[in-house]
This record gives structure tokens, sequence and C-alpha cells, in this order.
């Protein structure tokens, strides 16, 4: 499927896929945080839940300056993602604008 996001819903997404698949991706950097995806470049051997955390850093870092992004999923990529985002919006009390963000984009997903 062909997916088109804001840079908030990219983010939203690449931050999602790397809570579920490998928290420690998340480097806490003043009142926010940086994505550390070289532990994931070490490696030999990925699961496909690993895989899709690199492809969607790799849209990500490349579009990075632009407002809207593109790109294509497989049906697994896209029930990967809509878990990962369910999971997350899950865990915490979510500000109105963000779990309606989260929501909107699982359903574009499905």
């Amino acid at each position: 499927m062909r997916l088109e996001v804001s840079a908030d819903e990219m983010f939203l997404a690449l931050v999602s896929m790397i809570q579920v698949t490998r928290p420690s991706l998340l480097k806490p950097v003043g009142d926010g945080f940086d994505v550390d995806v070289s532990p994931l470049l070490a490696q030999k051997d990925m699961n496909d839940d690993e895989r899709l955390v690199l492809r969607l850093y790799g849209v990500f870092s490349a579009g990075a300056d632009n407002p809207r992004f593109a790109f294509d999923l497989t049906t697994a990529e896209s029930d990967r993602l809509v878990r990962a985002l369910g999971l997350v919006e899950a865990s915490r009390r979510w500000p109105p604008d963000a779990a309606a963000l989260s929501r909107s984009l699982r359903a574009r997903l499905r």
C-alpha cells in the first residue's frame, strides 16, 4: 500500500515502532530524545520489526525537511505499524491531538 503522511505522523510511526521493537534506540536529550539506530546497523541478523524501524528511519531521514512523506508498505509492515501505534497509544494517556493523530494513522493503515 502507498502511504502518504505528515511529518508528525511519520515521526509518530517511527518512534512507535522503536518503542515496541528496541526502546534503547531512544536516547534522552534535554527535554526530548534522539534516535540512535547504529546498534541496528551493526547487527548481522534483524527481525522484521527491526527492518521496518530502519526503513522508516531511512524515509524520515531522507526527507527530514519535508512536511509530507510518501512510501510503500507491505501488508505485513502495515500490520506491524498498526500494532505498534496501538500498543504505544494504550501505554499512557495522550493529549487529545496526539491520540487523534495516532488513531487517524492507524485507520488509514487498515
